[in-house]
């Protein structure tokens, strides 16, 4: 079956959660980040709405999702607050769907200047973003 991305339910929280928990943290941790980023209870600094976040499905199951939101940050007018792939769904071209899909995104919103922050010892997420048209800040 082909990976499906989607909006975000309240209920794709706990998946989320547990994969972003892999790298850092908890999964407790990141359940309640992230539930009140999307809610807009907790903004990044200099973060303004509206906000998004899609979710990767294999088959029902979430693999990876992406969120970003309008801001002032660094010059730019929108960032890519997280984007995160299940190590063992990892180079099925997931995280280039979740990118296009944010990116669609920030087109509809009139964002045409997007940051990120990713370790520069991050190799694999610095080739993504650089195949996307990032530039070092």
């Amino acid at each position: 079956m082909p990976i499906r991305v989607r909006p975000v339910e309240d209920t794709d929280i706990v998946a989320m959660a547990a994969i972003r928990a892999r790298e850092w943290e908890t999964a407790a941790f990141w359940e309640v980040r992230i539930g009140l980023y999307l809610s807009g209870e907790h903004s990044p600094r200099q973060g303004l709405p509206p906000r998004a976040a899609f979710v990767a499905e294999d088959d029902g199951t979430v693999v990876g999702f992406v969120s970003g939101h309008r801001t002032r940050r660094y010059g730019c007018d929108g960032e890519l607050q997280w984007i995160n792939v299940a190590g063992e769904h990892r180079g099925r071209r997931i995280a280039g769907m979740l990118m296009e899909k944010i990116a669609d995104w920030f087109v509809q919103q009139n964002v045409p200047r997007i940051c990120v922050n990713v370790d520069p010892k991050n190799a694999a997420a610095r080739r993504l973003y650089t195949k996307y048209g990032a530039q070092p800040l």
